[in-house]
């Protein structure tokens, strides 16, 4: 344990000394990502499918914030359903109109909420969104990880009936658009999943808040429990076709990686706690004191073992000559 602390310190000082430069690379590669994972699921306009394109706009994107990358994510979006069909790209832009203005009005500040959920997905890790977002944010964080969801589904749909869109046996562009409607409104595993990150943040974010003795852990480990069975209620009701080795595998890694962030994030002892009481004129108050584990850092010395033999010899030589001046000064004899 002891180990893992300091370890846990060294990080921490090497990213205070170097975040001028931690922090702009961060942003490159979650744009590099992210751009790569949209050319990957859609593809359809050659033009902005290019590596080098991707590493011109993520060079860009690490030197402005992170509302920057979800904003050209969404451009990257819109332009290859553009190239697929302008009735999907039509559809696809209003609701992306709508979710930027809940988004910006309400959380802001959650842009990595957004770009890690699509990411999470592809990875069969998306329990770890919410978890994270009700241990580090606050409720309005529902709105960052929704808007992050229905993309996914959106994009997945999208790839799904892709010859639906592209095929000219399709009557008129209203048919299009009914069918890009039809099929974001009638997801039910989409509006599902929405539901159950909700729920899931709002349990994670009351029990954390509570003062009880590794509040924190537990809250993780109910907002999976309680994600996991609204999954599988949701499956048995619904008939949504998921993976239930899958969802309780990712689950438990979920857990396991939430428990790495609480580990940076918030590491105390509680078997040190104090409890504290006093009083003013108007109230009595009582406080539970849990201090952190911190370790400290021993600092190296360096011995630089050649100065001081070169300050010996300096320093024995300074002796002799001491020594001859005062033998020249008692016998009056020059010493040749």
């Amino acid at each position: 344990m002891k180990s893992l602390l300091v370890l846990k310190e060294n990080i921490r000082k090497i990213y205070s000394k170097y975040e001028n430069y931690i922090t702009p690379a961060f942003k490159f590669l979650l744009a590099f990502i992210s751009l790569n994972l949209v050319n990957s699921k859609l593809g359809y306009m050659s033009r902005i499918d290019n590596i080098m394109v991707v590493l011109v706009i993520a060079l860009l994107c690490s030197c402005l914030p992170y509302n920057f990358t979800i904003i050209v994510s969404a451009v990257f979006v819109l332009l290859h359903l553009y190239t697929l069909s302008m009735e999907c790209a039509a559809v696809a832009l209003c609701i992306f109109l709508l979710m930027f203005l809940l988004y910006f009005r309400l959380s802001p500040k959650d842009a990595l909420l957004v770009l890690l959920t699509p990411i999470c997905f592809m990875l069969n890790i998306p329990i770890v969104i919410p978890l994270v977002a009700g241990l580090l944010c606050s409720p309005a964080s529902i709105v960052s990880t929704s808007f992050g969801v229905v993309t996914y589904y959106v994009l997945d749909y999208v790839v799904t009936n892709v010859a639906a869109f592209s095929s000219t046996e399709v009557e008129s562009e209203m048919q299009k658009i009914r069918i890009m409607i039809d099929g974001v409104l009638n997801n039910q595993l989409m509006f599902m999943v929405v539901a159950t990150f909700a729920v899931t943040i709002l349990v994670v974010f009351v029990i954390r808040k509570k003062a009880m003795d590794y509040a924190w852990t537990i809250a993780m480990i109910a907002g999976a429990i309680l994600n996991v069975l609204i999954l599988l209620m949701g499956e048995l009701v619904l008939d949504l076709n998921i993976s239930i080795i899958g969802t309780i595998i990712g689950a438990i890694i979920s857990v396991l990686l939430a428990q790495v962030i609480k580990f940076f994030v918030f590491n105390v002892d509680y078997t040190r706690t104090e409890y504290v009481q006093f009083e003013d004129d108007e109230y009595y108050y009582y406080v539970k004191a849990v201090p952190k584990i911190t370790v400290a850092v021993a600092d190296k010395s360096v011995k630089r073992i050649n100065v001081q033999r070169k300050s010996a010899t300096q320093s024995k030589a300074g002796g002799q000559r001491t020594s001859a001046r005062e033998y020249q000064s008692k016998t009056g004899n020059r010493i040749r």
